[in-house]
């Protein structure tokens, strides 16, 4: 893996990381593939080296555990947490005692905005948060309380979980900040990035990317599973050299995929990650090691492929018209840096999928 330094950026992207050296509340947003995942750790990095307190917000674990490879590969050893485990790991620190067994999104925040009334130890310290857009806005005003700065890298259109909020809505919690602005899309070639259009749930498309690329393929596959195994498990060996991205919806999915693979190539050594599973082997992921990689649609945010195979599409029956299916789709649409397949089987494509024209969309089909 090569190391992005600071004079690898583009101009545009050192120029807002010069700008963060500046004190108070930054909010840096930009569509996908425009590296705010990676200017977030840049800026950590920097502030990690010159001795200030730091802590990286990540939107989930699997997120965290590549900004933790990107940091040691800057010289950087960061504090990595989720926006929960921070939480509950402040509030015990504060309290002395557990917060308790509270559930995602249902955090009791009177009862947090009490407990950082009390807490002023926190001036000073920086929470650099990457994915801000699915955090809730109770969060940015607990940090406002607490005196922390707050640099938020975030992108609304890709918000996919319950717990999100828009830009102005981070800015109107934290009390006001300094907004800025990348737009050029550095990951997906100019086909992925046209695709990504017909689901982008905004009045202003991003600046479409200028490399080129293969047409993404609309894949109709056997309902069985073996069939679609044996042609993901071909891919996987014609692209050794890859990183592999196979993003399913549902968590049994990836198990029954990964012991359908090892049975039919048990040489491909594919990489899950489950995070809830009980054991720990499915909890960790090498990020620089080529190969499949089976995560669920929940843990891909922020994360990139060489190649993504979203194998389920026919589990999506819903109102192709939906703001919610748009935006996670744009989010799957956006993961690769090269090819992507999205996959359903059964009669009919999705309906999100009509209009769709051929020269966006290769429709092919998988024999059974």
């Amino acid at each position: 893996m090569v190391t992005i330094g600071y004079l690898d950026l583009l101009p545009g992207q050192r120029a807002v990381l010069d700008r963060l050296t500046e004190p108070g509340h930054h909010l840096v947003s930009g569509p996908p593939g425009s590296g705010k995942s990676l200017l977030a750790i840049h800026h950590a990095a920097a502030l990690e080296i010159v001795g200030r307190p730091v802590t990286l917000i990540a939107h989930s674990k699997l997120l965290g555990q590549h900004l933790d490879a990107d940091g040691v590969r800057l010289g950087a050893s960061l504090p990595i947490m989720t926006f929960h485990g921070w939480v509950h790991a402040w509030y015990r620190e504060t309290i002395g005692s557990p917060l308790g067994g509270t559930r995602i999104g249902s955090f009791d925040w009177p009862r947090l905005m009490s407990a950082a009334l009390h807490d002023t130890g926190r001036r000073g310290h920086v929470l650099v948060i990457d994915e801000a857009q699915d955090l809730p806005q109770e969060f940015f005003g607990l940090c406002r309380v607490l005196g922390m700065d707050v640099i938020a890298f975030a992108d609304e259109y890709q918000r996919i979980t319950s717990t999100q909020s828009t830009l102005d809505e981070i800015e109107k919690a934290l009390g006001g900040c300094g907004r800025l602005e990348i737009s050029t899309n550095l990951r997906n070639p100019r086909p992925v990035a046209e695709l990504a259009c017909h689901f982008y749930p905004g009045l202003h498309q991003p600046p479409l990317p200028h490399r080129d690329g293969p047409v993404p393929v609309l894949l109709r596959r056997p309902e069985a599973r073996r069939p679609f195994v044996r042609w993901l498990a071909r891919y996987a060996e014609n692209h050794r050299t890859l990183k592999i991205g196979v993003v399913v919806k549902r968590s049994r999915e990836q198990g029954e995929l990964l012991a359908e693979i090892e049975r039919v190539r048990p040489g491909l050594r594919p990489q899950i990650y489950v995070g809830a599973a009980g054991d720990t082997r499915y909890q960790k992921v090498d990020p620089d090691r080529p190969g499949l990689r089976l995560v669920n649609r929940a843990s891909v945010k922020g994360l990139e492929f060489d190649s993504v195979i979203v194998p389920d599409a026919h589990l999506d029956a819903g109102d192709p018209s939906s703001v919610d299916l748009k935006m996670l789709y744009y989010v799957l649409v956006t993961r690769t840096r090269g090819e992507l397949y999205i996959c359903y089987s059964g009669d009919q494509e999705p309906r999100m999928f009509g209009g769709i024209p051929q020269r966006t969309f290769v429709r092919q089909i998988l024999p059974g």
